[in-house]
């Protein structure tokens, strides 16, 4: 069967999963990579790995992987009047709450829900143009009391996630809720599907991962068990197009796959990555060998599983390819079907490389610090 960029992407984009709740997900990856892959398995925490090329156990070793879960929320409190409190699950943007419509994994199925939000015709001053803070919003799903709620299907501790089913807008874009990551899970299986049949002389570790939006460190252990020589992270990154960022960064949408440079977070998780310049230069190349469009990123404010994959094992040589995507973390994401195709392109180049093409070790030179 010809795969189908817009048509895979779009049934992951109807699937529902918070950080720690993928298991919907995960299915359909497992099954997708089982219909080619040498070897697939779930590990315990639920990441899905596909191995294809070569089965030398000397075989260079590439790990490409991306995130299935999404940022969303969890019941923390159901109200005597039926209504729910909640807490956030990773960074949805909270500007984006009120007013909301969500899904809410009710024990005998889903429940749709919104986020409530003051009558304007009663709101004042700040009311009508700041946000609630978090404590100050609430979920209503229509119950009369909190024993109808329970009734519901609804405990403390259910996955609620936002609602907005994929939309096609003109230009090859698409919108979206959860196209952070399912750009990226989309992109694995387009690769999957382009390696099924093709002889390699490298180990390709196809990883779908857990947690990334919550502790970030969901696929560590996937990476000591298949033990990379290198990895490539997929996400999604800041498009900088849109009226209020387009003086912060040339990355649009439509303009090919990001090549990240340098990100970092701050903000509690003081993590990031700076690309070695041999994998930049490596990634460059092969775009402009296979007439693939890139463009370059800076992201402070960004961080992937990148940051702490590099300082495991004996150290592992780390790069990110994005995705430029509008609104981020929002209900209504919005990315480009191009750079998706140009994605799995780039992806698929470096899998067919010969393991001589890959710069696993340092630089030397009169830059490159000694060894001890």
């Amino acid at each position: 069967m010809t795969f189908s960029v817009q048509e895979t992407l779009f049934s992951l984009l109807r699937l529902n999963g918070i950080s720690g709740h993928e298991s919907s997900i995960a299915n359909v990856m497992q099954h997708a990579f089982e219909q080619q892959a040498k070897d697939v398995w779930r590990d315990r925490l639920g990441n899905v790995v596909a191995r294809y090329g070569s089965d030398k156990s000397d075989a260079l070793r590439l790990m490409i992987f991306a995130h299935m879960d999404e940022v969303g929320f969890m019941v923390r409190k159901i109200e005597p009047s039926g209504f729910l409190r909640f807490e956030r699950v990773g960074g949805p943007a909270q500007i984006t709450m009120p007013g909301s419509i969500v899904t809410l994994a009710g024990r005998s199925g889903d429940i749709m829900g919104c986020i409530g939000i003051k009558a304007y015709h009663f709101a004042k001053g700040d009311e009508r143009t700041q946000p609630p803070a978090l404590d100050k919003l609430w979920i209503d799903i229509g119950a009369k009391d909190k024993a109808d709620a329970e009734r519901m299907g609804i405990q403390v501790g259910t996955p609620v996630t936002l609602y907005n089913p994929p939309h096609c807008l003109g230009n090859d874009l698409v919108c979206s809720k959860a196209l952070d990551d399912r750009l990226g899970c989309t992109a694995l299986l387009g690769v999957a599907e382009a390696l099924a049949s093709t002889p390699l002389d490298i180990a390709v570790f196809l990883v779908a991962s857990v947690q990334e939006e919550f502790n970030i460190r969901g696929i560590i252990p996937v990476l000591r068990r298949v033990r990379p020589d290198l990895a490539i992270g997929i996400d999604i990154t800041p498009s900088c197009d849109t009226p209020d960022l387009q003086d912060y960064s040339d990355v649009r949408v439509n303009h090919g796959v990001g090549i990240t440079c340098l990100n970092y977070h701050g903000r509690g998780t003081l993590a990031g990555l700076i690309t070695p310049p041999r994998l930049l230069r490596m990634l460059e190349t092969t775009a402009h060998e296979n007439n693939i469009p890139v463009q370059r990123e800076v992201a402070p404010g960004v961080i992937t599983e990148t940051g702490y994959i590099q300082v495991e094992l004996d150290g592992i040589p780390c790069a990110s390819l994005s995705i430029p995507c509008r609104y981020t973390h929002s209900p209504a994401e919005v990315a480009s079907l191009r750079d998706l195709d140009d994605c799995i392109r780039l992806l698929t180049a470096l899998a067919n490389m010969s393991p001589e093409q890959f710069p696993i070790e340092p630089e030397t030179g009169a830059t490159q610090e000694a060894r001890p």
